[in-house]
């Protein structure tokens, strides 16, 4: 299949996959609103590849914590999240070409600006489900005998109220508490395009896992081209001890990129070609 019919085919995928329009008169349920948001951000096709600059800045009680901070340049596959990286300076990459997998909660990088915040989990059975049971899936509406449900194995909404143009959700988590982070949630009561979400997650210090320490996520969105990316993310722990931001900027979509960013062992003999 060509990468023309490919694209082509998640776009079809992904208007079939949104759940039908929600009429004016119909009350709305905190779930409701959650399906309705998962299908929307779900239903955007998001490009094989992006490329994308992202700036980390920590303050230590205040003060400017600079062997935490960094600025990469990142060129990542989507797919598997694989990604080259790069020490930047004034807007032009110069450092060692590095191997990094982008993710959320990960080492280094908060996840590529694209990414899917409400990406589906496997299914694993449990003790308690009936043998030659179907396993039960992450659809955000379900049809049930005709009946459109709204239904969600990883949240439940607590509370909601109305801020602004937004509906704000307070998630109780159901599930997978290492995987499942979003305590809060803003979604554009028109669009239901998600605006924001409160996140917990770690700190990193030192580029390695023994000094993490628990952190609360900021998450701004902002849509480039009709697709919802991530702009920035303030941190901060409780204590108020670290504070940290993160800033996303250029980001664009390259159609393809060379088959030796992904592969750390050709990165010497391809040095000469590294981008910039």
């Amino acid at each position: 299949m060509t990468a023309a019919r490919a694209f082509a085919t998640m776009l079809v995928a992904a208007a079939c996959a949104l759940p039908p329009p929600l009429r004016a008169d119909e009350p709305l349920t905190g779930q409701q609103i959650l399906a309705r948001a998962k299908a929307v951000f779900r239903g955007h096709v998001r490009p094989p590849f992006v490329a994308y600059q992202l700036v980390r800045r920590d303050t230590h009680f205040g003060s400017p914590d600079f062997p935490n901070s960094y600025a990469l340049k990142i060129w990542c596959r989507i797919s598997d999240r694989s990604a080259l990286a790069r020490r930047a300076w004034n807007g032009r990459a110069d450092g060692a070409l590095e191997n990094i997998t982008v993710a959320f909660d990960g080492l280094v990088d908060p996840g590529p600006p694209d990414a899917d915040i409400f990406e589906r989990a496997l299914y694993a059975p449990r003790p308690s489900d009936a043998p030659g049971a179907p396993a039960p899936t992450d659809s955000p509406l379900p049809v049930i005998g005709g009946v459109v449900v709204a239904t969600d194995f990883d949240y439940r909404v607590g509370r909601m109220a109305r801020d602004g143009t937004a509906w704000h959700l307070y998630l109780d988590l159901l599930r997978d508490p290492a995987r499942n982070r979003i305590d809060e949630l803003w979604v554009d009561a028109t669009t239901y395009e998600v605006t924001r979400r409160r996140v917990r997650d770690h700190l990193y210090l030192g580029g390695g896992t023994a000094g993490a320490v628990e952190e609360e996520f900021d998450v701004r969105f902002a849509l480039h081209d009709g697709l919802p990316l991530i702009a920035s993310i303030h941190g901060r722990t409780h204590d108020a001890e670290f504070e940290t931001d993160y800033t996303y900027s250029n980001v664009r979509f390259p159609p393809s990129l060379p088959d030796w960013y992904f592969q750390p062992q050709l990165y010497r003999e391809h040095r000469a070609e590294a981008p910039s």
